[in-house]
């Protein structure tokens, strides 16, 4: 995203539940370890997102589920086709919320809804999430549909600056509460929970609800 701000550029996030493998070991200080291999990544991504000064569009092509869910949620404008959903399993996991979601989802969809996809891990369908205002439409052609709303009629630096000022109150906030989460997430992953439950997915012990 960091790129992405002078290149086009286009990053794909995901969890790999490999981490709670039997052939997964880590031989240094476990605080350290995940420091390094989440604090760090996860804040880093987050305030990518949250931060990013050029319009951003996020347009899903099917299902957003984890990590990946959570910062789309600062985006400027979000399309999705009908066969998206958004899953956010973080309590099925043992984690916290991440990426910003404990304060973006309930910015964006209301605390009622935040609730369900974040504590309750429940999956919240397209047209669910069109409802509520989380995205913008719903359609199977998105590139053409952003094209068209996004187009040369428009003048880019006034949009660039129009977000900045929307976005400017919620910055201390959004710094704020991203420290707090991957914290919350270092503590989980110290005690080894969230591997735990990993280990049982990529093992077939636990399947996930969908």
């Amino acid at each position: 995203m960091r790129e992405a701000a002078t290149h086009d550029e286009v990053y794909i996030l995901g969890a790999d539940v490999s981490i709670g493998s039997k052939g997964s070991v880590i031989s240094q200080d476990t605080n350290a370890h995940w420091l390094k291999s989440f604090v760090s990544i996860n804040l880093n991504i987050t305030q990518a997102f949250y931060s990013h000064p050029k319009i951003l569009v996020t347009a899903l092509n099917g299902p957003v589920i984890g990590l990946s869910a959570s910062p789309i949620s600062f985006s400027d404008f979000i399309y999705c086709v009908p066969s998206t959903f958004l899953l956010t399993p973080f309590s099925s996991l043992g984690l916290v919320a991440e990426g910003g979601a404990s304060r973006a989802f309930v910015t964006r969809m209301g605390i009622s809804k935040a609730n369900e996809a974040l504590i309750m891990s429940k999956r919240i369908t397209a047209q669910e999430l069109l409802g509520i205002g989380f995205v913008n439409k719903i359609f199977e052609l998105v590139l053409a549909e952003v094209k068209d709303r996004l187009g040369n009629h428009l003048i880019g630096d006034s949009l660039t600056k129009i977000k900045a000022l929307i976005r400017k109150p919620e910055r201390d906030v959004l710094d704020a509460q991203g420290v707090a989460e991957v914290f919350g997430g270092l503590e989980r992953f110290a005690a080894g929970i969230p591997q735990e439950q990993f280990r049982k997915i990529a093992s077939g012990e636990k399947r996930q609800k969908l």
